[in-house]
């Protein structure tokens, strides 16, 4: 099954008349970690991690089955943490081989192995490679269907800042404190020098109130 929006979403069209302004970039490896529509999938179960409540909805502990999307990503976890109103809710631009993807994908969780390491390490390490999480769904589209074989690909990102999702604003002005700080986590500067993006529009808004 490609991978498609879910449409139990509210979603609201709108025409960006400019690129937006990239936020961060770097490189690294994509996995899987939930997947809202293919729930049992690759000889594995999402049910449990679908149900896991998101860091970027600590307030009130929305889960990936509340948002009901295959379009959350998740990224660094401690980067995440130092300022999550930057980058919760905003557009990632994945690319595979120097070629951007479609997908209107955004930022809604940390990944602990994405936090671990070395920001430029460029060795797949299952415990510590930087990178990021995404829907199983994705991963596949991402891989060209073998997200089951291979497990994780290499990647290249942009964070935009673009809103696509948005999330309860009164709780992410402050760091999440209450995220472990690990003392081997991947420091918060790109590895790799960020461009500006080619002037694309983007047509998707996804509100938070799911239905």
């Amino acid at each position: 099954m490609g991978f498609q929006p879910t449409k139990a979403i509210h979603m609201l069209l709108v025409v960006c008349a400019a690129a937006s302004s990239i936020i961060d970039c770097n490189e690294g490896f994509g996995t899987y970690y939930y997947d809202i529509e293919q729930v049992d999938s690759c000889g594995t179960t999402f049910r449990n991690q679908n149900k896991g409540g998101l860091m970027c909805s600590p307030a009130v502990l929305l889960s990936l089955d509340q948002i009901n999307t295959n379009s959350v990503v998740a990224m660094n976890r401690t980067q995440l943490g130092f300022n999550p109103s930057l980058y919760c809710g905003k557009r990632v631009v994945v690319s595979v081989n120097g070629q951007p993807s479609d997908l209107q994908l955004f930022i809604g969780d940390g990944c602990e192995r994405c936090s671990v390491g070395s920001s430029s390490s460029n060795i797949w390490d299952a415990q510590s490679a930087p990178g990021l999480d995404f829907s199983y769904s994705v991963l596949d589209h991402l891989s060209g269907g073998n997200a089951c074989n291979a497990g994780h690909i290499a990647i290249s990102w942009e964070i935009l800042d673009e809103k696509l999702y948005e999330f309860d604003e009164s709780s992410l002005g402050l760091p999440f404190v209450d995220q472990p700080m690990l003392s081997n986590a991947v420091a918060v500067e790109p590895s790799v020098k960020c461009s500006e993006p080619s002037e694309t529009p983007t047509d998707i808004f996804i509100r938070a109130n799911a239905t």
